[in-house]
């Protein structure tokens, strides 16, 4: 008789296994302070990646001589190259991150390569056509790379906003803890 109810009970338990979120059957990290660092990084590159997309954009309004697009696009590459630099060591520190630091890191990871191939096709372009920096397809190459990469800023600053926010939610909470410990009566 106890076999018969084993077997209809064991189906059940898989099924709520299934069901039940991956986090709720294993223990979960605490927000990592190292990727939480790695965060702030990644969006100050980002940041300066942002501004230079923004005033190579602004450039080809302009008759800017070729050498000063040359320097912005170099400039874009550097922080592009450290932001990537930083992503990889976010990547290498995945497994020791709470789940929403998790998701920000496969998040960030997707972005920068289609980010970084559309900054070497715009190079690559440039390269071969330094005297149309006011043509339709340098330009179009340009407004694709300021808007990658704005977006992908916003992304990682939002992030880094989620993170301060959620800090400070925890500590509010610990402190509201330690307070009702304190006012609980002997």
């Amino acid at each position: 008789m106890k076999s018969l109810k084993l077997v209809t009970i064991l189906p059940r338990l898989a099924l709520l296994a299934l069901l039940l979120p991956a986090g709720m059957l294993a223990a979960q990290n605490p927000d990592s302070a190292a990727i939480s660092d790695l965060l702030k990084a990644v969006e100050s590159h980002a940041t300066q990646a942002d501004d230079d997309a923004q005033m190579l954009a602004n450039y080809t309004l302009s008759n800017l001589d070729w050498r000063t697009h040359a320097n912005q696009l170099n400039s874009i590459k550097e922080h592009i190259n450290n932001l990537i630099s930083d992503a990889n060591q976010l990547t290498s520190l995945r497994d020791e991150g709470s789940p929403w630091q998790q998701e920000a890191i496969d998040r960030i990871s997707v972005l920068l390569p289609e980010m970084a191939a559309h900054l070497t096709t715009t190079i690559n372009h440039f390269n071969d056509n330094t005297t149309q920096t006011q043509m339709a397809p340098y330009r179009d190459l340009v407004l694709t790379n300021r808007t990658m990469i704005e977006k992908a800023h916003a992304m990682i600053s939002n992030f880094v906003e989620y993170d301060k926010a959620k800090a400070k939610a925890d500590d509010l909470e610990r402190q509201l803890q330690l307070s009702a410990a304190s006012e609980t009566p002997s």
